[in-house]
């Protein structure tokens, strides 16, 4: 067996054409669609992914990193 993997979202018209080609040659086709991800949830955790760890053992917050990085507190106390 052989499976081809498109990484791209296809036409229905483009997904025909190949099979019709495919079948014409005598060979069994078959078509899977994979299962729709749900991106809601895999977008809520991926901005913190590459930080996991990052500050594990620190008593810091967000605020406090703002403050250091970019003087928010100063620019707030006037």
């Amino acid at each position: 067996m052989t499976q081809f993997i498109f990484k791209n979202d296809i036409d229905q018209n483009k997904i025909n054409i190949l099979l019709s080609m495919i079948k014409s040659w005598d060979m069994e086709v078959e078509v899977q669609p994979l299962p729709k991800i749900n991106k809601s949830k895999s977008r809520k955790n991926s901005a913190l992914t590459l930080s996991v760890g990052m500050w594990e053992g620190r008593d810091i917050n967000d605020k406090q990193l703002r403050e250091k990085a970019w003087g928010t507190a100063k620019r707030l106390k006037k």
